[in-house]
């Protein structure tokens, strides 16, 4: 499938289906009173506006200009710097607001209830929702050998509120049933501020990694990606008959351009002619380009 199809039409679906969530997000806080589905929702919205950024990011990133004559990825890894710090940002955001809301609990300052009676239709929605879109998002990126930055931070996105969305509902719906007079009826005022406490700290790893790659990839550092490093250095090693004729390699990535720096030893400068050399460049990002079609091949004598 070509590479710019499957993002833009991954990007497409989850801007419509992030703004279906924002919306039933609403809807079920308006009958339900709980902040943990407000915040739900205003995440979704969050997600569909910045989805819309993404979308205008996939249709100009190849185009090459004076000022980027190698193409604009560097906007795909911008976009998922910004994305996982905004997802930190809402699980930074829950995390106080909802503390916030068991102090004053435990203060004794007056709370309303929660409303639970439409939480399992709204966590079956939503669950379903954020899985299709989590899948359909990492099916399109396998398609193009996960090269799409973009498309890995949507999937990491749809993955955390999915998961918030899951047991939130799980936990909300299980409060209905325990009596309000009884002594676990505090989980009927501050329930769902503990659970999105929980949840806003198990589920930071995956962002933060997400934006140190982001963060790597914007200042020109190694690939990070352990598995994408050896496949390329296997194709490498593979192409120069002569084993110590490579010497070192540099691989890196900006969005879903990569970098393939050769450095070979220049002793064998006068063993080799130059047409070879250019030979087996070709060869290479040939071989190489099978799996990453926006790849930049450099041999260099060192």
């Amino acid at each position: 499938m070509n590479h710019n199809n499957a993002e833009r039409n991954a990007l497409v679906v989850t801007a419509l289906l992030n703004m279906v969530m924002a919306i039933s997000g609403w809807l079920a806080f308006y009958y339900t009173n709980s902040q943990a589905i407000l915040l739900d929702g205003n995440y979704s919205f969050i997600a569909f506006i910045v989805t819309l950024v993404a979308i205008r990011i996939a249709a100009i990133k190849a185009k090459r200009t004076k000022v980027f004559p190698y193409g604009q990825y560097v906007y795909e890894a911008l976009f998922s710097l910004s994305k996982g710090i905004m997802i930190i940002g809402v699980l930074l955001t829950a995390l106080i607001t909802n503390l916030s809301a068991i102090l004053h609990y435990l203060q004794g300052d007056p709370l309303i209830p929660l409303n639970t009676d439409v939480v399992l239709v709204y966590t079956v929605v939503m669950v379903l929702l954020c899985a299709f879109l989590g899948f359909y998002c990492h099916k399109q990126n396998k398609k193009i050998n996960f090269a799409s930055a973009i498309l890995r931070a949507e999937y990491t996105g749809a993955k955390i509120d999915g998961a918030m969305s899951l047991a939130l509902g799980v936990a909300l719906y299980a409060i209905g049933f325990t009596a309000i007079e009884g002594g676990f009826g505090f989980l009927h005022y501050i329930g769902d501020a503990i659970i999105v406490s929980i949840l806003a700290i198990l589920l930071s790893k995956e962002p933060f990694l997400l934006v140190r790659d982001s963060f790597v990839e914007l200042a020109g550092g190694t690939l990070q990606n352990q598995e994408e490093k050896r496949q390329i250095e296997e194709v490498l090693s593979s192409h120069f008959k002569q084993s110590d004729l490579l010497k070192d390699s540099f691989i890196s990535k900006t969005g879903s351009s990569y970098l393939v720096a050769v450095y070979i030893q220049s002793q064998y400068l006068e063993s080799i002619k130059a047409s070879e050399i250019t030979a087996m460049q070709t060869q290479i990002k040939s071989a190489l380009s099978e799996r990453y079609p926006n790849i930049t091949l450099e041999i260099i004598l060192a």
